[in-house]
């Protein structure tokens, strides 16, 4: 029964752990992108500043800065987007935990009640395994009550038996008695 908890309590471990993992992979993908948009950001200022030299030795460097910044506003603007679907993965992520917790919490319950049921269980049948005894025994005293009455019957029909024979034998007196003194009459 513990086993069973164990194995359930592991499994949602390892999913939590694995949905921490992929935040934090997340995450680090996420600072790695706004690493690249501040070297971005750096290279476009020093284009800018590159591009103003220029601009004011050449005097057509304004068209350019434009293009830069656009460039630069859609790249923000990317960088944006991945950063709200990082967080809304994120969110759904920690709501899953939250339901993982609160199943792993359900599933100890049911298995606490599991275990007190079966300590039940065990009590009745061993309460069933001393009532057997009990009645084990009990029919080995009533089978030895049975044998001594069995003998006993024996023994009365012996004696019935014996009963008869002799009462055939006085009857047989009585007549061998008798009939002589009937002769005599």
């Amino acid at each position: 029964m513990h086993f069973i908890c164990s194995f359930f309590a592991e499994r949602k471990d390892a999913e939590l752990e694995r949905k921490d993992a992929e935040l934090a992979e997340q995450a680090a993908l996420s600072k790695q992108r706004d690493a690249m948009l501040e070297k971005h950001v750096l290279k476009l200022e020093e284009k800018t500043d590159e591009v103003e030299k220029d601009s004011e030795e050449m005097g057509y460097g304004f068209a350019e800065l434009k293009k830069l910044a656009a460039e630069l506003e859609k790249h923000s603007e990317e960088m944006g987007t991945r950063d709200l679907k990082l967080e809304r993965l994120a969110a759904k992520l920690e709501h899953q935990t939250k339901e993982l917790e609160k199943q792993h919490s359900q599933f100890q319950r049911h298995f606490q009640n599991m275990y007190l049921s079966a300590g039940k269980q065990k009590k009745m049948v061993t309460k069933l395994e001393e009532h057997c005894e009990w009645m084990v025994r009990r029919n080995v005293k009533l089978e030895a009550a049975a044998v001594k009455v069995g003998q006993q019957a024996k023994e009365s029909e012996k004696q019935k038996s014996e009963l008869k024979e002799r009462h055939e034998e006085m009857a047989e007196q009585t007549e061998a008695v008798e009939k002589p003194s009937e002769e005599s009459d």
